[in-house]
């Protein structure tokens, strides 16, 4: 299989979006037959098929994905803090509540090679590491701010695919034994309207109804034989 014919074969074959499930196995073919050269040889043809696929990204021909994965959940959440905490004062916290001891201690083998190294979220802000969990912050008064963008996946389900799958949104206040307002629920109500209007009602959910663990957003989140939950007031706004 000579490189230079597959590399002319390959070149139309980029603009299908699975373009790969042909190239990668007649890659993993020419592998096979560098194996009897030198290493200095492999090296230059190695570098030669990146430098194929390098050219081919700056030229802008290659079938990729612009899109950001598929947000099909809401996620509810409270600070369970009193109102009034700024950006500053969240990212702080949730760089030594999150990040830090997963970097110490991290769950998964594979998230091994972590621990020890320095502590790295991802996201930036004027040039700077922000730590933000959420998506939305909806204040005590009824504003919203925007912290994480869409595409960007903020570690606050406790759960990692729905971390990527899912947008967060949390009241600016400690709401463990009670209803955020009115004000409030429509502010929430109003950015799933306006932002995610295809978030069908079984996929807006509590923190707790994702992560048992915890009792977030609320105990009082979800409705029982005894009251009625502020989830439903949630819900009712949105029809």
């Amino acid at each position: 299989m000579d490189i230079h014919g597959t590399q002319s074969r390959w070149t139309p074959l980029l603009k299908n979006p699975d373009w790969y499930l042909v190239i990668l196995p007649e890659l993993e073919e020419l592998r096979k037959q560098w194996r009897g050269k030198s290493d200095a040889e492999q090296e230059l043809l190695k570098i030669e098929l990146y430098d194929f696929f390098a050219g081919h990204l700056l030229i802008g021909d290659i079938a990729l994905d612009n899109n950001p994965p598929n947000t099909d959940t809401i996620i509810i959440h409270h600070t369970s803090n009193p109102p009034g905490m700024t950006k500053d004062l969240l990212s702080g916290m949730e760089l030594i509540r999150l990040y830090a001891p997963e970097f110490a201690a991290p769950k998964y083998a594979a998230d091994e090679k972590m621990k020890g190294r320095p502590i790295y979220s991802g996201h930036f802000r004027n040039s700077r590491q922000v730590f933000w969990p959420y998506h939305w912050f909806v204040r005590h008064n009824g504003t919203v701010e925007r912290l994480l963008n869409d595409d960007e996946i903020g570690w606050q389900a406790g759960d990692w695919d729905a971390n990527c799958r899912s947008v967060a949104i949390c009241f600016d206040g400690d709401f463990e034994n009670t209803r955020p307002s009115d004000i409030e629920l429509s502010a929430a109500a109003n950015i799933i309207k306006e932002y995610y209007p295809q978030t069908v009602r079984e996929s807006i959910l509590g923190h707790h109804e994702i992560n048992p663990k915890t009792t977030c957003p609320s105990r009082v989140f979800l409705s029982d034989q005894t009251r009625r939950g502020w989830k439903d007031d949630l819900l009712e706004l949105l029809k």
